[in-house]
């Protein structure tokens, strides 16, 4: 049996509020820099609209910078041995 999987939006090919949002992203994050969850995400846009959001609070708050959320974000998704 396959196993069912999610289609991952192309940033290339997004329109309307998907593409706004995926170039905030870009803005964000640098050219080509959207993840494979935003992208996931994007097939439902009120659910990328609020993932978005939630990430962009929670790296942009509190005392640590950005970089060693993001290094930790990457840290914990080797541990747990993520293909992203």
């Amino acid at each position: 049996r396959t196993p069912m999987r999610i289609r991952l939006v192309d940033p290339h090919e997004a329109r309307g509020r998907v593409k706004e949002i995926f170039d905030e992203i870009e803005a964000a994050r640098g050219p080509g820099r959207v993840s494979n969850l935003l992208r996931a995400y994007a097939n439902h846009p009120p659910s990328l609209e609020s993932n978005w959001d939630r990430m962009k609070n929670l790296l942009g708050s509190g005392r640590l910078p950005r970089r060693t959320k993001e290094a930790i974000g990457l840290t914990m998704g080797t541990l747990h041995k993520c293909a992203y």
